[in-house]
C-alpha cells in the first residue's frame, strides 16, 4: 500500500522517472540518487517546485470527508 502511494505522489508530481517498476528498477535509482548528486539535487529542486500540486489540491480532502459521511450514515 506504501508503495502504491509513494508511486501515486511521484507520478502527480511529474516524477515518474522515480517510480521502480522492479527490484532492479528500485536499486538503480536509489544508486543514481546516491551516487549522482547533481541528479539528486535536480530532483529535491523538482519535488519543491511540484509540492503544490499536492498541497493546494482540496480534491483528496474532499474525498476522504464525502467517504467519512458515506460510511457514518452505514452505521
Amino acid at each position: 500500500m506504501r508503495g502504491r502511494l509513494a508511486s501515486g505522489i511521484l507520478k502527480r508530481m511529474g516524477l515518474s522517472e522515480l517510480v521502480a517498476t522492479s527490484e532492479e528498477d528500485y536499486i538503480a535509482i536509489a544508486v543514481k540518487l546516491a551516487q549522482d548528486a547533481d541528479y539528486r539535487q535536480r530532483m529535491g529542486e523538482r519535488i519543491v517546485e511540484q509540492r503544490h500540486i499536492l498541497h493546494d489540491d482540496p480534491a483528496p480532502v474532499r474525498a476522504l470527508e464525502e467517504f467519512l459521511i458515506n460510511a457514518s450514515r452505514q452505521q
